[in-house]
Protein backbone atom coordinates (compact mmCIF):
# COMPACT_ATOMS: atom_id res chain seq x y z
CA UNK A 1 0.00 0.00 0.00
CA UNK A 2 2.25 3.04 1.47
CA UNK A 3 5.92 2.79 2.70
CA UNK A 4 7.09 5.65 4.72
CA UNK A 5 9.11 6.40 1.94
CA UNK A 6 5.83 6.85 -0.28
CA UNK A 7 6.87 11.35 -0.23
CA UNK A 8 9.97 12.57 0.63
CA UNK A 9 9.81 14.75 3.91
CA UNK A 10 10.67 18.32 3.71
CA UNK A 11 8.89 18.26 0.32
CA UNK A 12 6.85 21.60 -0.92
CA UNK A 13 3.83 20.09 0.06
CA UNK A 14 4.77 19.68 4.14
CA UNK A 15 2.42 22.50 6.11
CA UNK A 16 0.66 22.79 3.06
CA UNK A 17 -1.41 19.94 2.80
CA UNK A 18 -4.96 20.80 3.83
CA UNK A 19 -4.42 24.07 1.93
CA UNK A 20 -3.29 22.64 -1.67
CA UNK A 21 -6.69 20.56 -1.50
CA UNK A 22 -8.56 23.65 -0.98
CA UNK A 23 -6.99 25.61 -3.37
CA UNK A 24 -7.42 22.93 -5.67
CA UNK A 25 -10.98 22.61 -4.90
CA UNK A 26 -11.98 25.93 -5.10
CA UNK A 27 -10.42 25.71 -9.11
CA UNK A 28 -12.05 23.17 -10.05
CA UNK A 29 -15.44 24.70 -9.09
CA UNK A 30 -14.63 28.05 -10.73
CA UNK A 31 -13.39 25.99 -13.70
CA UNK A 32 -16.30 23.11 -13.57
CA UNK A 33 -19.01 26.11 -13.15
CA UNK A 34 -19.56 26.48 -16.74
CA UNK A 35 -18.31 23.09 -17.75
CA UNK A 36 -21.07 20.92 -16.11
CA UNK A 37 -24.11 23.47 -16.74
CA UNK A 38 -23.01 23.04 -20.33
CA UNK A 39 -23.02 19.71 -20.52
CA UNK A 40 -26.28 18.79 -18.46
CA UNK A 41 -27.72 21.40 -21.29
CA UNK A 42 -26.71 20.04 -24.75
CA UNK A 43 -29.04 17.38 -25.31
CA UNK A 44 -31.72 20.57 -25.21
CA UNK A 45 -29.64 23.71 -26.35
CA UNK A 46 -28.34 21.49 -29.65
CA UNK A 47 -30.46 18.95 -29.98
CA UNK A 48 -30.14 19.32 -33.89
CA UNK A 49 -29.13 16.33 -36.05
CA UNK A 50 -28.03 14.77 -32.18
CA UNK A 51 -24.94 17.88 -32.19
CA UNK A 52 -25.09 18.30 -28.52
CA UNK A 53 -24.88 14.56 -28.07
CA UNK A 54 -22.04 14.30 -30.63
CA UNK A 55 -19.93 16.97 -29.10
CA UNK A 56 -20.51 15.24 -25.66
CA UNK A 57 -19.11 11.56 -27.24
CA UNK A 58 -16.22 13.64 -28.77
CA UNK A 59 -15.23 14.85 -25.34
CA UNK A 60 -15.86 11.41 -23.62
CA UNK A 61 -13.78 9.55 -26.80
CA UNK A 62 -10.93 11.77 -26.57
CA UNK A 63 -10.78 11.61 -22.76
CA UNK A 64 -10.43 7.73 -23.18
CA UNK A 65 -7.53 8.04 -25.27
CA UNK A 66 -5.85 11.27 -23.07
CA UNK A 67 -6.16 9.03 -20.11
CA UNK A 68 -3.83 6.35 -21.16
CA UNK A 69 -1.43 8.69 -22.31
CA UNK A 70 -1.27 10.87 -18.98
CA UNK A 71 1.36 9.62 -16.91
CA UNK A 72 3.90 10.20 -19.60
CA UNK A 73 2.26 13.43 -20.13
CA UNK A 74 2.36 14.38 -16.50
CA UNK A 75 6.19 13.32 -16.26
CA UNK A 76 7.25 15.94 -19.03
CA UNK A 77 4.93 18.74 -18.26
CA UNK A 78 4.22 17.67 -14.63
CA UNK A 79 0.80 17.66 -12.99
CA UNK A 80 0.39 21.68 -12.79
CA UNK A 81 1.18 22.13 -16.02
CA UNK A 82 -1.76 19.74 -17.15
CA UNK A 83 -3.79 21.88 -14.83
CA UNK A 84 -3.04 24.88 -16.30
CA UNK A 85 -3.38 23.38 -20.00
CA UNK A 86 -6.84 21.74 -19.14
CA UNK A 87 -8.16 25.31 -17.78
CA UNK A 88 -7.22 26.87 -21.15
CA UNK A 89 -9.14 24.24 -22.95
CA UNK A 90 -12.59 25.03 -20.62
CA UNK A 91 -12.19 28.29 -21.50
CA UNK A 92 -12.30 27.55 -25.60
CA UNK A 93 -14.97 25.20 -25.30
CA UNK A 94 -17.08 27.45 -23.03
CA UNK A 95 -16.74 29.96 -25.97
CA UNK A 96 -17.37 27.73 -28.85
CA UNK A 97 -20.35 27.70 -27.04
CA UNK A 98 -21.20 31.30 -27.22
CA UNK A 99 -21.55 30.54 -31.40
CA UNK A 100 -21.45 26.59 -31.10
CA UNK A 101 -21.19 26.01 -34.89
CA UNK A 102 -20.71 22.21 -35.70
CA UNK A 103 -16.81 22.38 -36.58
CA UNK A 104 -15.90 24.54 -33.84
CA UNK A 105 -18.11 23.20 -30.90
CA UNK A 106 -16.48 19.35 -31.97
CA UNK A 107 -12.93 20.75 -32.13
CA UNK A 108 -13.36 22.07 -28.51
CA UNK A 109 -15.19 19.14 -27.41
CA UNK A 110 -12.03 17.20 -28.55
CA UNK A 111 -9.95 19.95 -27.27
CA UNK A 112 -11.06 19.28 -23.39
CA UNK A 113 -11.57 15.64 -24.31
CA UNK A 114 -7.73 15.34 -24.66
CA UNK A 115 -6.76 17.04 -21.91
CA UNK A 116 -9.39 15.59 -19.30
CA UNK A 117 -6.94 12.45 -19.02
CA UNK A 118 -4.05 14.53 -17.27
CA UNK A 119 -6.02 16.87 -15.70
CA UNK A 120 -7.96 13.99 -13.47
CA UNK A 121 -5.29 11.99 -13.59
CA UNK A 122 -3.13 14.87 -11.80
CA UNK A 123 -6.16 15.63 -9.91
CA UNK A 124 -5.73 12.30 -8.34
CA UNK A 125 -1.86 12.91 -7.75
CA UNK A 126 -2.74 16.35 -6.18
CA UNK A 127 -4.94 14.63 -3.64
CA UNK A 128 -2.69 11.49 -2.58
CA UNK A 129 0.31 13.14 -2.60
CA UNK A 130 -1.37 15.37 -0.01
CA UNK A 131 -2.46 13.05 2.29
CA UNK A 132 0.58 10.64 2.43
CA UNK A 133 2.92 14.09 3.36
CA UNK A 134 0.26 15.00 5.64
CA UNK A 135 0.05 11.34 7.29
CA UNK A 136 4.02 11.67 7.93
CA UNK A 137 3.94 15.12 9.21
CA UNK A 138 0.85 14.31 11.80
CA UNK A 139 1.73 10.48 12.32
CA UNK A 140 -2.08 9.45 11.34
CA UNK A 141 -3.01 6.57 9.56
CA UNK A 142 -2.63 7.26 5.97
CA UNK A 143 -5.84 5.08 5.13
CA UNK A 144 -7.93 8.13 7.01
CA UNK A 145 -6.50 10.76 5.42
CA UNK A 146 -7.46 9.49 1.94
CA UNK A 147 -11.16 9.45 2.71
CA UNK A 148 -11.27 12.95 4.56
CA UNK A 149 -8.57 14.61 1.66
CA UNK A 150 -10.93 13.13 -1.07
CA UNK A 151 -14.21 13.78 0.63
CA UNK A 152 -12.77 16.98 1.34
CA UNK A 153 -12.53 17.59 -2.90
CA UNK A 154 -15.83 15.86 -3.64
CA UNK A 155 -17.47 17.77 -1.37
CA UNK A 156 -16.39 21.07 -2.81
CA UNK A 157 -17.06 19.72 -6.51
CA UNK A 158 -20.60 19.67 -5.70
CA UNK A 159 -20.57 23.75 -5.55
CA UNK A 160 -20.29 23.63 -9.40
CA UNK A 161 -23.19 21.92 -9.75
CA UNK A 162 -24.81 24.26 -7.53
CA UNK A 163 -23.36 27.23 -9.34
CA UNK A 164 -23.47 26.75 -12.96
CA UNK A 165 -26.65 25.35 -12.81
CA UNK A 166 -28.56 27.96 -10.93
CA UNK A 167 -26.64 30.54 -12.40
CA UNK A 168 -28.28 28.75 -16.05
CA UNK A 169 -31.81 28.39 -14.76
CA UNK A 170 -31.77 32.39 -13.49
CA UNK A 171 -30.41 33.78 -16.64
CA UNK A 172 -33.01 31.03 -18.62
CA UNK A 173 -35.58 32.44 -16.93
CA UNK A 174 -35.38 35.67 -18.45
CA UNK A 175 -36.46 34.28 -21.50
CA UNK A 176 -40.07 33.85 -23.28
CA UNK A 177 -40.93 30.44 -24.34
CA UNK A 178 -43.53 28.40 -26.17
CA UNK A 179 -45.43 25.66 -24.47
CA UNK A 180 -43.97 22.48 -24.82
CA UNK A 181 -45.08 20.42 -27.45
CA UNK A 182 -46.45 16.46 -26.52
CA UNK A 183 -48.53 13.83 -26.51
CA UNK A 184 -50.96 13.76 -23.77
CA UNK A 185 -53.18 11.94 -22.18
CA UNK A 186 -56.97 12.96 -20.53
CA UNK A 187 -55.63 12.11 -17.20
CA UNK A 188 -52.99 14.81 -17.62
CA UNK A 189 -49.49 11.82 -18.52
CA UNK A 190 -47.36 13.26 -20.88
CA UNK A 191 -47.23 10.23 -23.36
CA UNK A 192 -43.40 10.56 -24.61
CA UNK A 193 -41.45 11.86 -21.84
CA UNK A 194 -39.67 10.22 -19.41
CA UNK A 195 -38.64 6.18 -19.66
CA UNK A 196 -41.30 6.49 -22.87
CA UNK A 197 -38.72 8.61 -24.61
CA UNK A 198 -36.58 7.26 -27.87
CA UNK A 199 -34.32 9.31 -29.94
CA UNK A 200 -36.30 9.10 -32.81
CA UNK A 201 -39.45 10.58 -31.15
CA UNK A 202 -37.29 13.54 -29.84
CA UNK A 203 -37.59 15.00 -33.42
CA UNK A 204 -41.03 14.11 -34.56
CA UNK A 205 -43.06 13.67 -31.43
CA UNK A 206 -41.61 16.06 -29.06
CA UNK A 207 -40.79 19.50 -29.66
CA UNK A 208 -38.47 20.90 -26.94
CA UNK A 209 -38.67 24.49 -26.62
CA UNK A 210 -35.59 26.94 -27.14
CA UNK A 211 -34.77 29.78 -25.56
CA UNK A 212 -34.02 32.64 -26.90
CA UNK A 213 -30.32 32.71 -28.84
CA UNK A 214 -29.25 36.19 -26.92
CA UNK A 215 -30.20 34.78 -23.50
CA UNK A 216 -28.22 31.75 -23.96
CA UNK A 217 -25.05 34.16 -25.76
CA UNK A 218 -25.14 36.09 -22.45
CA UNK A 219 -25.28 32.56 -20.19
CA UNK A 220 -22.18 31.23 -22.28
CA UNK A 221 -20.24 34.20 -21.65
CA UNK A 222 -20.60 34.24 -18.19
CA UNK A 223 -19.03 30.61 -18.02
CA UNK A 224 -16.26 31.47 -20.52
CA UNK A 225 -15.43 34.63 -17.72
CA UNK A 226 -15.85 31.67 -14.53
CA UNK A 227 -13.16 29.81 -16.93
CA UNK A 228 -10.64 32.36 -17.22
CA UNK A 229 -11.05 33.06 -13.24
CA UNK A 230 -9.99 29.46 -12.85
CA UNK A 231 -6.95 29.11 -14.99
CA UNK A 232 -5.37 32.54 -13.26
CA UNK A 233 -6.30 30.91 -9.74
CA UNK A 234 -4.24 27.93 -11.10
CA UNK A 235 -1.24 29.83 -12.45
CA UNK A 236 -0.80 31.78 -9.45
CA UNK A 237 -1.93 29.81 -6.56
CA UNK A 238 -1.93 26.18 -6.95
CA UNK A 239 1.72 24.91 -5.58
CA UNK A 240 3.53 22.21 -8.00
CA UNK A 241 3.92 18.99 -6.92
CA UNK A 242 7.40 17.69 -5.71
CA UNK A 243 9.14 16.28 -8.98
CA UNK A 244 10.42 12.22 -8.07
CA UNK A 245 12.02 11.13 -11.49
CA UNK A 246 14.99 8.28 -11.41
CA UNK A 247 17.93 8.25 -12.31
CA UNK A 248 17.39 4.92 -15.16
CA UNK A 249 14.87 7.30 -16.89
CA UNK A 250 17.57 8.99 -19.06
CA UNK A 251 15.26 10.11 -22.10
CA UNK A 252 11.92 11.26 -22.44
CA UNK A 253 10.66 8.53 -24.70
CA UNK A 254 11.50 5.94 -22.19
CA UNK A 255 10.00 7.37 -19.36
CA UNK A 256 6.64 7.99 -21.52
CA UNK A 257 7.33 4.08 -22.65
CA UNK A 258 7.54 3.22 -18.86
CA UNK A 259 4.45 4.92 -17.94
CA UNK A 260 2.45 3.77 -20.46
CA UNK A 261 3.54 0.37 -19.90
CA UNK A 262 2.91 0.92 -15.88
CA UNK A 263 -0.90 1.80 -16.81
CA UNK A 264 -1.36 -1.67 -18.58
CA UNK A 265 0.02 -3.99 -16.36
CA UNK A 266 -2.01 -2.21 -13.54
CA UNK A 267 -5.43 -3.32 -15.38
CA UNK A 268 -4.32 -6.72 -15.12
CA UNK A 269 -4.14 -6.68 -11.62
CA UNK A 270 -6.97 -8.95 -10.04
CA UNK A 271 -7.65 -6.06 -7.75
CA UNK A 272 -8.45 -3.41 -10.73
CA UNK A 273 -10.07 -6.03 -12.61
CA UNK A 274 -12.49 -6.39 -9.43
CA UNK A 275 -12.71 -2.79 -9.03
CA UNK A 276 -13.42 -1.48 -12.64
CA UNK A 277 -16.90 -2.98 -12.66
CA UNK A 278 -17.94 -0.14 -10.33
CA UNK A 279 -15.86 2.40 -11.63
CA UNK A 280 -18.35 1.76 -15.04
CA UNK A 281 -21.32 1.98 -12.84
CA UNK A 282 -20.71 5.35 -11.83
CA UNK A 283 -19.29 6.59 -15.53
CA UNK A 284 -23.09 5.47 -16.68
CA UNK A 285 -24.80 6.89 -13.27
CA UNK A 286 -23.08 10.18 -13.96
CA UNK A 287 -23.36 10.73 -18.05
CA UNK A 288 -27.02 9.67 -17.40
CA UNK A 289 -27.46 12.48 -14.98
CA UNK A 290 -26.34 14.54 -18.41
CA UNK A 291 -28.60 13.43 -21.17
CA UNK A 292 -31.07 11.77 -19.53
CA UNK A 293 -32.57 13.38 -17.01
CA UNK A 294 -32.40 16.81 -18.64
CA UNK A 295 -33.91 15.90 -21.40
CA UNK A 296 -36.28 13.08 -20.87
CA UNK A 297 -36.95 13.83 -17.06
CA UNK A 298 -37.34 17.25 -17.11
CA UNK A 299 -37.16 19.70 -20.55
CA UNK A 300 -39.73 17.28 -22.30
CA UNK A 301 -42.30 17.38 -19.38
CA UNK A 302 -41.71 20.65 -17.85
CA UNK A 303 -39.09 22.99 -19.77
CA UNK A 304 -35.52 23.99 -20.08
CA UNK A 305 -35.56 26.68 -17.98
CA UNK A 306 -35.83 23.82 -14.64
CA UNK A 307 -32.87 21.98 -15.74
CA UNK A 308 -30.61 24.11 -13.75
CA UNK A 309 -32.77 23.87 -10.49
CA UNK A 310 -32.69 19.88 -10.73
CA UNK A 311 -29.31 19.85 -11.28
CA UNK A 312 -28.22 22.15 -8.21
CA UNK A 313 -30.39 20.06 -6.20
CA UNK A 314 -28.15 16.61 -7.41
CA UNK A 315 -25.10 19.01 -6.76
CA UNK A 316 -26.10 19.96 -3.58
CA UNK A 317 -27.11 15.87 -2.48
CA UNK A 318 -23.71 15.55 -3.64
CA UNK A 319 -21.82 17.70 -1.88
CA UNK A 320 -23.74 16.78 1.04
CA UNK A 321 -22.39 12.24 0.64
CA UNK A 322 -19.17 13.54 -0.41
CA UNK A 323 -18.50 15.32 3.27
CA UNK A 324 -20.68 12.48 5.30
CA UNK A 325 -20.43 9.12 3.75
CA UNK A 326 -16.55 8.89 4.20
CA UNK A 327 -16.71 9.67 7.82
CA UNK A 328 -19.54 6.66 7.93
CA UNK A 329 -17.30 4.42 6.19
CA UNK A 330 -14.46 5.19 8.88
CA UNK A 331 -16.55 4.73 11.60
CA UNK A 332 -18.37 1.72 10.49
CA UNK A 333 -16.88 0.30 7.69
CA UNK A 334 -16.04 0.79 3.94
CA UNK A 335 -17.69 -2.00 2.66
CA UNK A 336 -20.93 -1.71 4.38
CA UNK A 337 -21.01 2.08 2.94
CA UNK A 338 -19.90 0.92 -0.38
CA UNK A 339 -22.51 -1.87 -0.72
CA UNK A 340 -25.64 0.37 0.39
CA UNK A 341 -24.79 3.06 -2.01
CA UNK A 342 -24.86 0.32 -4.81
CA UNK A 343 -28.19 -0.94 -3.34
CA UNK A 344 -29.45 2.56 -3.29
CA UNK A 345 -28.23 3.73 -7.01
CA UNK A 346 -30.22 0.43 -8.02
CA UNK A 347 -33.62 1.77 -6.40
CA UNK A 348 -33.18 5.07 -7.52
CA UNK A 349 -33.18 3.59 -11.03
CA UNK A 350 -36.35 1.55 -10.16
CA UNK A 351 -37.99 5.04 -9.93
CA UNK A 352 -37.00 6.73 -12.54
CA UNK A 353 -38.43 3.30 -14.71
CA UNK A 354 -41.99 3.74 -12.61
CA UNK A 355 -42.16 7.62 -12.33
CA UNK A 356 -45.08 8.54 -14.87
CA UNK A 357 -44.45 12.10 -16.03
CA UNK A 358 -47.80 14.46 -15.64
CA UNK A 359 -48.07 17.95 -15.68
CA UNK A 360 -47.41 18.22 -11.75
CA UNK A 361 -44.99 15.25 -11.70
CA UNK A 362 -42.06 18.24 -11.15
CA UNK A 363 -41.79 17.53 -7.39
CA UNK A 364 -41.84 13.77 -7.61
CA UNK A 365 -38.76 13.66 -10.03
CA UNK A 366 -36.89 16.07 -8.17
CA UNK A 367 -37.41 13.92 -4.68
CA UNK A 368 -36.13 10.78 -7.41
CA UNK A 369 -33.23 13.33 -8.08
CA UNK A 370 -32.52 14.59 -5.16
CA UNK A 371 -32.00 10.24 -3.63
CA UNK A 372 -29.66 9.68 -6.87
CA UNK A 373 -27.59 12.60 -6.31
CA UNK A 374 -27.15 11.54 -2.39
CA UNK A 375 -26.17 7.75 -3.41
CA UNK A 376 -24.01 9.20 -6.63
CA UNK A 377 -21.86 11.05 -4.74
CA UNK A 378 -20.34 9.39 -1.73
CA UNK A 379 -19.74 6.53 -4.22
CA UNK A 380 -17.62 8.25 -6.53
CA UNK A 381 -15.79 9.68 -3.63
CA UNK A 382 -15.21 5.92 -1.73
CA UNK A 383 -14.38 4.85 -4.90
CA UNK A 384 -11.17 7.47 -5.10
CA UNK A 385 -9.95 6.98 -2.01
CA UNK A 386 -10.23 2.99 -2.09
CA UNK A 387 -7.62 3.01 -5.42
CA UNK A 388 -5.53 5.81 -3.64
CA UNK A 389 -5.54 3.31 -0.73
CA UNK A 390 -4.70 0.46 -3.37
CA UNK A 391 -1.94 2.07 -5.11
CA UNK A 392 -0.74 4.40 -3.17
CA UNK A 393 2.58 3.93 -4.38
CA UNK A 394 1.52 3.73 -7.94
CA UNK A 395 -0.62 6.79 -8.05
CA UNK A 396 0.12 7.63 -12.03
CA UNK A 397 -1.15 4.49 -13.24
CA UNK A 398 -4.14 3.77 -10.80
CA UNK A 399 -5.80 7.62 -11.39
CA UNK A 400 -4.80 7.26 -15.14
CA UNK A 401 -6.49 3.60 -15.43
CA UNK A 402 -9.62 4.92 -13.24
CA UNK A 403 -9.95 8.33 -15.84
CA UNK A 404 -9.89 5.75 -19.27
CA UNK A 405 -12.40 3.37 -17.48
CA UNK A 406 -15.05 6.38 -16.74
CA UNK A 407 -14.41 8.08 -19.73
CA UNK A 408 -14.99 5.12 -21.52
CA UNK A 409 -17.68 3.89 -19.72
CA UNK A 410 -19.36 7.64 -20.55
CA UNK A 411 -18.51 7.52 -24.06
CA UNK A 412 -20.36 4.41 -24.62
CA UNK A 413 -23.47 5.17 -22.41
CA UNK A 414 -23.63 8.35 -24.41
CA UNK A 415 -23.52 6.92 -27.77
CA UNK A 416 -25.93 4.60 -26.66
CA UNK A 417 -28.02 7.43 -26.00
CA UNK A 418 -28.18 8.06 -29.45
CA UNK A 419 -29.44 4.54 -30.24
CA UNK A 420 -32.01 3.27 -27.55
CA UNK A 421 -34.67 4.21 -25.75
CA UNK A 422 -34.84 5.04 -21.81
CA UNK A 423 -36.32 1.77 -21.14
CA UNK A 424 -33.80 -0.16 -22.77
CA UNK A 425 -30.82 1.91 -21.08
CA UNK A 426 -32.26 1.75 -17.38
CA UNK A 427 -32.68 -1.76 -18.25
CA UNK A 428 -28.68 -2.03 -18.69
CA UNK A 429 -27.88 -0.06 -15.48
CA UNK A 430 -30.04 -2.42 -13.56
CA UNK A 431 -27.54 -5.54 -15.42
CA UNK A 432 -24.56 -3.05 -14.42
CA UNK A 433 -25.44 -2.20 -10.88
CA UNK A 434 -25.68 -6.22 -10.54
CA UNK A 435 -22.22 -6.92 -11.68
CA UNK A 436 -20.97 -4.03 -9.80
CA UNK A 437 -22.31 -5.12 -5.76
CA UNK A 438 -21.14 -9.03 -7.02
CA UNK A 439 -17.56 -7.44 -7.99
CA UNK A 440 -17.04 -5.20 -5.66
CA UNK A 441 -17.81 -8.08 -2.39
CA UNK A 442 -15.08 -10.03 -4.52
CA UNK A 443 -12.35 -7.31 -4.64
CA UNK A 444 -12.97 -6.19 -0.87
CA UNK A 445 -12.42 -10.22 0.28
CA UNK A 446 -9.54 -10.44 -1.92
CA UNK A 447 -8.11 -7.39 -0.14
CA UNK A 448 -9.17 -8.78 3.02
CA UNK A 449 -7.00 -12.04 2.29
CA UNK A 450 -4.24 -9.66 0.79
CA UNK A 451 -4.17 -7.53 4.14
CA UNK A 452 -4.00 -10.71 6.07
CA UNK A 453 -1.07 -12.44 4.28
CA UNK A 454 0.75 -9.05 4.52
CA UNK A 455 0.46 -9.09 8.23
CA UNK A 456 1.31 -12.83 8.33
CA UNK A 457 4.10 -12.04 6.56
CA UNK A 458 5.12 -9.30 8.72
CA UNK A 459 4.65 -11.45 11.86
CA UNK A 460 7.32 -14.18 10.56
CA UNK A 461 10.11 -11.25 9.83
CA UNK A 462 9.13 -10.45 12.97
CA UNK A 463 9.93 -14.02 14.51
CA UNK A 464 12.99 -14.53 12.74
CA UNK A 465 14.58 -11.74 13.88
CA UNK A 466 13.54 -12.64 17.36
CA UNK A 467 15.14 -15.70 16.95
CA UNK A 468 18.37 -14.26 15.62
CA UNK A 469 18.24 -12.06 18.78
CA UNK A 470 18.11 -14.85 21.09
CA UNK A 471 20.38 -17.16 19.31
CA UNK A 472 22.96 -14.38 19.00
CA UNK A 473 22.43 -13.92 22.80
CA UNK A 474 22.69 -17.64 23.93
CA UNK A 475 25.97 -17.55 22.25
CA UNK A 476 27.35 -14.35 23.78
CA UNK A 477 26.22 -16.39 27.40
CA UNK A 478 27.80 -19.51 26.61
CA UNK A 479 30.99 -17.40 25.82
Amino acid sequence: MCSPNCLKPGSNLSGKERQTVITLSIIFVVVFSGFIAIQNLQSTLNNESGRGVISLSVVYGCFVFSSFFAPPFIRVLTAKGCLIICCVSHVVYAASNIYPVFWTLLSASAFVGLTSGPLWTSQGMYISQCAISFSQTKNVPVKEIFGKFHGLFYFSFAFPRVLGNSLSSIILMQGHYNETTTNSSESGEIMTCGVELCPEMSITQVSLEEPDPLIVKILMAAFTTLSIIGLLLCVFLLPPLPITVTSSQKSICIKMISSSCSCLVVNIEIAMILYIPSVVLFSFVESFSWIDIPKAYISCPFGVEFVGFSMALKGVMNGISSFLLPRLANLIGRKYVMTSLIIGITASYVGFLVWTPTDDGLPQIMGIIAVQGLFEGGFYTLLAALLSFMYAKKTEAAFASLTTWKALGNTVNIGLAYYLCERSRLYIMFALCTLSIISYVALEIHLQKKTKLTEVDYEEENETINVELRGAEDSSDTK
